[in-house]
């Protein structure tokens, strides 16, 4: 009896560890926050706001706890990117960081934050895939016919962007360096404003991600894309560099921050749940379908990353005047 006594405790003891050691591993994937906010600096609709919500998903869902998306829009993403540098570091905030925020504003405003200083790169998990289309009524359909159309209608043409300094303005002022042409750049708040603005011909060309989707359905007109390669789904449609146009490094990731002094082991649980997500062959696909290019970047690759297009661009911005473009 004695014996039997011993075995019984011995396989309760055994059980109760084995509880105890999958509630462990639970607990470690689950963040001892319940609902996080992340701020996403642009307008609900455009490209960082679809890439914002994919990625508020994924961590909810990996990390079993709630992110919730607020969006806070203007002057180029500065004013929701300080909200966030100004949150408390406590993990209970999170930021969809875009790269021109953190590498182009900073050497053209006064911005109420240190991009290098005042966060902790978490991990990046995509990129803008960029084209330059305009509407069909244009009546253009290549790069030398919208060159040959400025040319002959000076002050006609405009072209937006989601506001002064962002990458698609700089590629916009590098274009029309090169090609000779004069347009008047117009910022909106969102992609999704500036492509819609495209859309009701109040402007006449834009450059970003989020005019691929209606370039695919025929209510764009695809004219080059600032990419190294041509894309598979336009593959008759030149790069920058095969329609002569000198390239600028088009910075066009997106990543996760946090406020500096978040704690090490939240970030760390954070990367782990992006760098599975990035894995996934749902996620990859979404990303795709929405105009991005999946790639990811650890914590210490993205710091090191923003910190060399943060000089980059700052030496590159000394030869361009985009005060009046």
């Amino acid at each position: 009896m004695a014996d039997w006594k011993s075995w019984v405790k011995a396989g309760l003891a055994v059980a109760a560890a084995m509880v105890m050691g999958t509630s462990a591993a639970r607990l470690e994937d689950q963040y001892p926050i319940s609902t996080v906010r992340m701020i996403v600096p642009y307008a609900p609709g455009g490209g960082g706001d679809i890439t914002g919500r994919m990625i508020a998903e994924e961590i909810s869902k990996r990390l079993k706890t709630t992110v919730v998306v607020e969006n806070i829009g203007g002057a180029s993403g500065t004013i929701g990117t300080e909200k966030a540098a100004r949150a408390k570091a406590d993990g209970s905030t999170l930021l969809l960081a875009g790269s021109a925020i953190f590498t182009v504003a900073p050497h053209l405003n006064k911005i109420g934050f240190d991009p290098l200083k005042d966060f902790v790169a978490i991990a990046n998990v995509s990129e803008s895939v960029r084209m330059l289309s305009v509407p069909p009524d244009l009546g253009v359909k290549s790069y030398e016919e919208l060159v040959a159309y400025g040319k002959a209608n000076p002050g006609v043409l405009n072209y937006a962007s989601v506001g002064v300094g962002s990458t698609g303005h700089i590629i916009g002022v590098d274009f029309l360096r090169v090609a000779g042409v004069e347009a008047k750049h117009i910022p909106y708040s969102g992609a999704s404003q500036a492509v819609q603005a495209l859309l009701s011909g109040d402007v006449q060309f834009v450059i970003d991600a989020m005019v691929i989707p209606p370039s695919r359905e025929g209510k764009l007109v695809p004219i080059a894309v600032p990419a190294d390669a041509r894309l598979a789904d336009f593959p008759d449609v030149p790069t920058f560099r095969e329609v002569g146009l000198k390239d600028v490094r088009s910075s066009g990731w997106q990543a996760v921050m946090a406020p500096a002094g978040t704690p090490p082991e939240l970030v760390a649980m954070i990367e782990k749940a992006l760098k599975e997500a990035s894995e996934s062959p749902e996620f990859r696909t979404a990303l795709t379908r929405a105009g991005f290019s999946p790639r990811y970047r650890s914590s210490a690759q993205l710091q090191q990353e923003l910190e060399a297009e943060y000089a980059y661009f700052g030496e590159l911005l000394k030869t361009m005047d985009l005060s009046k473009k």
